[in-house]
């Protein structure tokens, strides 16, 4: 093989490995089983195997195609030669509010609860990011509250946090919706 290829497939060949290791290790929780519902294990094991599986197709992928780039229609078009291309804007600010947003998220969640902290910050976040049409940004961050909060805390039955009174009424309200 090439040595160019060979460095291009290690980061995939030490993922692999890597996801292997934890696949093993996520099976070796002690608890003591509840009927029919998943254990502890069952989610990060399939997490752990889409990972493993994502390194096993870009390996295969490196392999097949010689490790040239994988390309689609924009890529193709895209790739181009550009004579007026001008620099993109970097936007410092943008991504400092960013990082102390969610820095304060991290903090406020425990004390506002999952669904409220997230559903504002979500709110907070496309605010901070200059999107200024309010109808989607209150619509998406509702949507988005409503499927995360019926994911982790219906379907895999994460334990998140309920904030503190008066705050936790919220997530009690939540719980009670019928069809969530």
């Amino acid at each position: 093989m090439q040595n160019h290829l060979v460095r291009s497939l290690l980061p995939y060949v030490v993922g692999l490995v890597i996801a292997i290791t934890l696949y093993i290790n996520a099976g070796q929780f002690e608890y003591t089983p509840r009927g029919d519902l998943l254990g502890p294990g069952a989610w990060p094991r399939l997490a752990i195997l889409l990972m493993g599986a994502a390194c096993l197709y870009e390996l295969g992928r490196r392999i097949i195609a010689g490790n040239r780039d994988a390309t689609g229609f924009i890529e193709v078009f895209d790739r181009e030669p550009h004579t007026d291309e001008q620099a993109e804007p970097v936007y410092l600010s943008l991504l400092i509010g960013g990082v102390v947003l969610m820095g304060v998220y991290a903090v406020a969640v425990p004390y506002l609860g999952f669904i409220l902290g997230t559903f504002l910050f979500l709110a907070a976040f496309m605010y901070v990011g200059r999107y200024r049409d309010h109808a989607v940004i209150w619509g998406a961050s509702a949507a988005v509250t409503i499927v995360c909060g019926v994911l982790f805390l219906r379907i895999a039955y994460v334990s998140l946090p309920r904030g503190i009174a008066p705050f936790d009424k919220i997530t009690d309200i939540f719980f009670a919706i019928p069809g969530l």
